[in-house]
């Protein structure tokens, strides 16, 4: 037999968890390790904060399902599925997607269903100023208190929220990295809170890989990579940045906050970069 010492493979108390030591944080969510560590200490059950009910809404007649044909003028419906995957990773609890049509009636009789079903309604497109916007006047219709309305930022500038009693609504651009962007910076913060999480999300600090030009009136969420260097952090922008490239969330590590103002931010400068 190999020899033994004294207290040799002795687990001591308090070894893993010491004497009045928080193991579980306000808002942290419910994995393996955190429901072992929880039956660890005894506990039979532990205070959940309710999942959110979120109503996914997009509109435009010209929405198609994926794998029918395509009339002209139609596009394949991205937003729905994109928005439906980000509420649920933010940890939702999902009610739809519906598609509605560019009509009025329409538009106010399904976000009155969803207002009536969901704590959180999210709505693609319809919240700018075209004859066939008619999320705007349909929320106002059905007594929802707008917020606000626009904001300076790129992509995401027509973004629209209000509130009725306890109930969120979120009016998200049709353009789909608008829409995806938007969600990460508004919507996500808020599901969080309801949640009893922290609403801020995770940031890092990373050198630019290449020049990115600033916009002189917006903000700018750049997708980026992120890449480990000997230098620490570096965030490379996943290629062309337009709000209907859906393809540069791809890889997408965060967003790269770039400020408003003249000339650029060159390549190996720090910037800001909020993780998705």
């Amino acid at each position: 037999m190999p020899e033994t010492r004294p207290g040799q493979n002795v687990r001591r108390a308090g070894e893993d968890i010491p004497i009045n030591a928080v193991v579980l944080q306000t808002g942290a969510q419910l994995g393996p390790a955190e429901l072992g560590v929880a039956a660890s200490v005894g506990r039979p059950e532990l205070r959940c904060a309710r999942r959110p009910r979120v109503s996914v809404l997009v509109t435009g007649d010209e929405l198609t399902e994926p794998g029918a044909a395509l009339e002209p003028g139609g596009i394949y419906s991205s937003n729905a599925f994109a928005l439906a995957a980000l509420v649920k990773r933010a940890g939702g609890e999902l009610l739809g997607p519906t598609t509605v049509p560019d009509d009025l009636q329409s538009t106010r009789a399904m976000l009155g269903e969803a207002l009536e079903a969901a704590d959180v309604v999210i709505v693609s497109g319809g919240v700018s100023v075209g004859p066939h916007d008619h999320v705007k006047p349909a929320l106002r219709e059905l007594g929802v208190e707008e917020r606000f309305w626009g904001v300076s930022l790129r992509p995401g500038k027509p973004i629209w929220f209000g509130t009725r009693g306890g109930t969120l609504a979120f009016g998200l651009p049709g353009n789909p990295v608008s829409a995806m962007v938007t969600f990460q910076l508004f919507a996500r913060p808020a599901l969080a809170a309801l949640q009893g999480a922290e609403p801020d999300a995770r940031r890092a600090t990373a050198s630019l890989a290449a020049s990115v030009p600033r916009n002189p009136q917006r903000e700018q969420a750049i997708r980026v990579r992120l890449l480990q260097s000997e230098n620490g952090l570096t965030a490379e922008p996943t290629g062309a940045q337009g709000s209907h490239l859906l393809t540069s969330m791809l890889g997408a590590d965060g967003l790269a906050r770039i400020a408003a103002g003249p000339g650029a931010v060159e390549a190996g400068e720090r910037v800001e970069v909020e993780l998705l």
